[in-house]
């Protein structure tokens, strides 16, 4: 898809991160969007940040994981915009860091539910209508966790690993199609992500989020920007920032060992303490 204008976009987890930066730059490249999020102050926010009136962009608070919800997301988008021609699953969430099994299943289902059934839920509702366009995309991001499991992100990986393998499934069964997939693996990104993590306590929320933005490399507009560009060239895989590039390359030279190496560099990662590196202020 090289060209937006007046393409419907669905765009889930559009309140904050990577989903407010994907409706700034698409609503500037002539995009009708359909904004999508659990927390309907964010999404006025992000709408504040297009600068539209209500015409080209229209705002929908819905929970991903449910799939009744997605199904009637899918309904009031062709009802209100028209058939979508662009799925974007961004929606996600992660936990602060933490073995799998200190991990509650509570919590470890949440993560699945958002990260894994979300998207699946949106395929299933929205597929219909991309199969009946000239052309359309989806955009599904996963994550290096996706592509090599992180040590106290367990849950995180499974969902993303997971997301990886229904996108190269279906880009296989819709190879031929007017219908192409863009599988996405940032690195880390300076977005509200550890902030908005379900098991942090709310008084902790600040200090986590200035670590984890330290630890990040990308911001969440350039990555946005190279996303656009992967889906505009029709990539099947579209890998960000130098981290992810320095693990994979790490698995690639050392295939028994870089479980270990990955525990080494990953395993002080406590997003709610001050991290090792910082110099302590008198």
């Amino acid at each position: 898809m090289k060209y937006f204008q007046d393409k419907i976009c669905v765009i889930t987890g559009a309140g904050s991160g990577l989903g407010r930066d994907f409706a700034i730059q698409l609503y500037q490249k002539g995009a009708k969007l359909a904004l999508c999020d659990l927390d309907q102050d964010s999404l006025e926010k992000t709408l504040q940040r297009t600068g539209d009136d209500g015409i080209r962009v229209k705002l929908f608070q819905v929970d991903v994981s449910d799939q009744s919800a997605m199904e009637e997301l899918a309904l009031d988008v062709e009802s209100q915009l028209g058939p979508a021609d662009m799925l974007i699953n961004n929606a996600g969430i992660c936990l602060i860091p933490g073995t799998f099994e200190d991990t509650a299943d509570e919590q470890f289902r949440k993560v699945i539910d958002v990260n894994m059934w979300g998207p699946y839920y949106g395929i299933r509702a929205f597929l219909p209508q991309l199969k009946n366009r000239p052309e359309a995309s989806i955009v599904n991001i996963s994550s290096l966790a996706g592509i090599v499991g992180m040590y106290g992100h367990s849950a995180y990986s499974m969902s993303k690993a997971a997301l990886r393998g229904l996108s190269q499934a279906l880009q296989s069964e819709l190879s031929g199609s007017k219908v192409h997939l863009t599988v996405v693996h940032p690195g880390g990104v300076k977005t509200n992500l550890i902030k908005n993590a379900p098991n942090l306590e709310e008084n902790l929320q600040e200090k986590a989020h200035r670590n984890f933005t330290e630890m990040s490399f990308q911001t969440a507009d350039k990555t946005v920007k190279k996303i656009i560009k992967g889906i505009q060239k029709n990539k099947a895989q579209v890998i960000i920032g130098l981290d992810s590039r320095l693990i994979l390359l790490i698995k690639a030279l050392f295939p028994k060992a870089h479980p270990n190496i990955i525990r080494l560099l990953f395993s002080q990662a406590n997003f709610k303490n001050d991290p090792p590196w910082r110099t302590k202020r008198p």
